[in-house]
């Protein structure tokens, strides 16, 4: 079985690797940027839940810090319980957010 992935982006000038942009390379500024698989498992940094978010959020909303692979890091709504620092976590990409869940593709 395939492990999961998530698409990212790495400078072919300067080798930086980043969460996908329009726009160039935030290191160096070079256009030459590319997309990359990698794998969808993190490491947890921080994590934090609000039980009294702003008008238009769900309660208990719950963020977490994850760095991937190559340390790239995303903050990232988690679905299902608050993960604790140093858990890992799968990552994917919805729309313009990104989801982290303790469950294998959840």
């Amino acid at each position: 079985m395939n492990e999961p992935t998530i698409e990212l982006s790495r400078c072919e000038n300067c080798r930086a690797r980043f969460v996908p942009t329009d726009g160039a390379c935030p290191r160096c500024g070079s256009t030459d940027v590319r997309p990359y698989p990698s794998p969808a498992l993190g490491t947890v940094l921080a994590s934090t839940e609000l039980t009294n978010p702003p008008p238009g959020w769900t309660a208990p909303h719950r963020l977490a810090l994850v760095e991937l692979p190559e340390s790239v890091r995303v903050l990232a709504v988690v679905d299902g319980p608050l993960p604790a620092v140093g858990a890992v976590v799968a990552v994917r990409q919805d729309g313009p957010v990104y989801r982290a869940s303790s469950e294998p593709g959840a």
